[in-house]
């Protein structure tokens, strides 16, 4: 069962600020990467719309759509509670908090998903 990286969610969104959005891109892209190992899926979610994202906003719009997807796909596999939260995340992109609190969601499902799956020593 594959678990990835344990992040501070708080630390995702203060890189992103940091960096003026280029970590952000970095995340999205290796998060993304480990949802779709973890789903042995590699189509799950196509990392390379975080790129294309950049020259083409709408797309981030999708991109978030299909990693919302997976995130339920992911956590139904491992008998966790999630909900799609994409409207949300919608909404706040109109109000331009929602990109970050995306983030930090998704982050923090992740940490909560990954200790479940981390082995035991």
């Amino acid at each position: 069962m594959y678990t990835g990286l344990t992040r501070n969610p708080v630390m995702v969104i203060v890189l992103s600020f940091i960096t003026c959005g280029i970590y952000s891109f970095y995340w999205h892209y290796k998060a993304g990467d480990e949802i779709r190992m973890a789903l042995g899926r590699p189509d799950a979610i196509n990392p390379m719309l975080v790129i294309f994202s950049i020259i083409c906003f709408p797309l981030m719009f999708y991109y978030i759509y299909t990693v919302d997807k997976a995130l339920v796909e992911l956590a139904a596999a491992r008998g966790k509670p999630y909900t799609s939260n994409f409207v949300l995340w919608i909404v706040l992109c109109v109000l331009g908090i929602g990109l970050f609190v995306e983030m930090f969601m998704v982050q923090d499902t992740l940490n909560d998903i990954w200790a479940d799956s981390a082995p035991v020593v």
